[in-house]
């Protein structure tokens, strides 16, 4: 296999995630970036270590998964983090 989507989803979001990255995924988001952000920290505040990816992606609609997922497509491949060189 490759290429494997949902590693580098997780990579993304374990190793990468922040408020900025936030900012950057969501800027155009009908709901706007900061009520995204906003659901993020009450899902981790919820979960505490574990959980919070989960639900935070389930509870996004289609259109805002497709965006953070693009993102982290964008930055990972696996394990391993994509610099602008490799582009």
């Amino acid at each position: 296999m490759k290429r494997n989507d949902i590693a580098s989803f997780f990579y993304y979001m374990w190793n990468t995630w922040n408020k900025q990255e936030c900012q950057i995924v969501f800027a155009q988001s009908n709901c706007g970036w900061q009520h995204i952000w906003n659901k993020w920290c009450s899902y981790c505040h919820n979960h505490i270590q574990y959980g919070a990816t989960e639900e935070f992606f389930a509870n996004l609609s289609d259109v805002n998964q497709d965006l953070l997922v693009k993102r982290a497509l964008e930055l990972y491949d696996r394990k391993r983090k994509i610099n602008e060189t490799d582009l």
